[in-house]
C-alpha cells in the first residue's frame, strides 16, 4: 500500500510555476548506480606535444541501488506513454540518477522524509510498502493522475503534476534512485530538461492521439 498528505505519496513534480532557471550541464559519463545505460565522455582535446600517460588503475563498479535492470524498465515505462502524447522518448541518464540517488538517500537519513530536492530539474517522488511498487508501477501511478487533467484547460495542478512531468515534450533524459526506510521505498526520478512550466502546457501536454 502506499499514502501521502493527499492520499497517494506521491509528490508533484517540480519546478512548476518557478520563473526560468539556467540549463544544467549537460549529463557526464561514469558509472550509473542504476546499472543503465551510460553517457560517453568525449574525447580530449588533442595536446600539441603528448606526454606518456600512467595507465588508470581498474575501479570497482559502484554498489547498485536498486536491481539490475530497473534503469531500463524506468525508461520503458516513461517512454510506453510519453509515446501516447507524441513525446520523443527518454533516455538514461548516470548524472540525473546519481543526483536522484542523492536525494533519496536524504530523505531516508531524514528518517523517511518525503519532500522535494529543491534542484534545478524537473523531480517525481513516490513511495509505498517495500516491494509493494516496482519501476511499472511507479511510473503507471505517476500516469495514472491524466484522468484528472483537462487538457481545454491545461496548466499545472497539485493532482496532475506527476503526469504533466512525465509526457512534457520538451525533456529528454531521466534518471531515478530508490532508497529503502522504515519498511518503505521512496524512489527520486529527476528530468532534464525539467518540466511544468507555466504558460506551456498547451504545447507541451499534447492528448492522447496527440489531437
Amino acid at each position: 500500500m502506499y499514502k501521502s498528505r493527499d492520499g497517494n505519496k506521491a509528490e508533484p513534480a517540480g519546478p512548476s510555476s518557478a520563473g526560468p532557471q539556467q540549463p544544467p550541464p549537460g549529463p557526464p559519463g561514469g558509472g550509473d548506480p542504476w546499472n543503465g545505460p551510460s553517457a560517453t565522455e568525449p574525447d580530449p582535446s588533442p595536446q600539441s606535444q603528448p606526454q606518456p600517460q600512467p595507465q588508470p588503475q581498474p575501479q570497482p563498479s559502484p554498489k547498485a541501488a536498486a536491481p539490475t535492470g530497473d534503469a531500463e524498465r524506468l525508461v520503458a515505462a516513461h517512454n510506453r506513454v510519453r509515446a501516447q502524447h507524441c513525446a520523443q522518448p527518454l533516455t538514461w541518464s548516470p548524472k540525473l540518477a546519481q543526483v536522484a540517488q542523492q536525494w533519496a538517500n536524504n530523505l531516508r537519513d531524514q528518517g523517511c522524509k518525503f519532500d522535494h530536492s529543491g534542484g534545478s530539474y524537473g523531480e517525481n517522488l513516490a513511495a509505498g510498502t517495500t516491494g509493494a511498487m516496482d519501476p511499472d508501477a511507479v511510473v503507471a501511478m505517476w500516469y495514472d493522475e491524466v484522468k484528472g487533467y483537462s487538457f481545454q484547460q491545461p496548466g499545472f495542478s497539485m493532482q496532475t503534476g506527476h503526469f504533466t512531468q512525465v509526457v512534457w515534450r520538451s525533456t529528454t533524459q531521466v534518471g531515478c534512485g530508490m532508497a529503502q526506510c522504515k519498511g518503505n521505498d521512496i524512489w527520486v526520478c529527476e528530468y532534464d530538461p525539467p518540466g511544468n512550466w507555466e504558460g506551456q502546457y498547451k504545447q507541451q501536454v499534447l492528448p492522447a492521439g496527440c489531437k
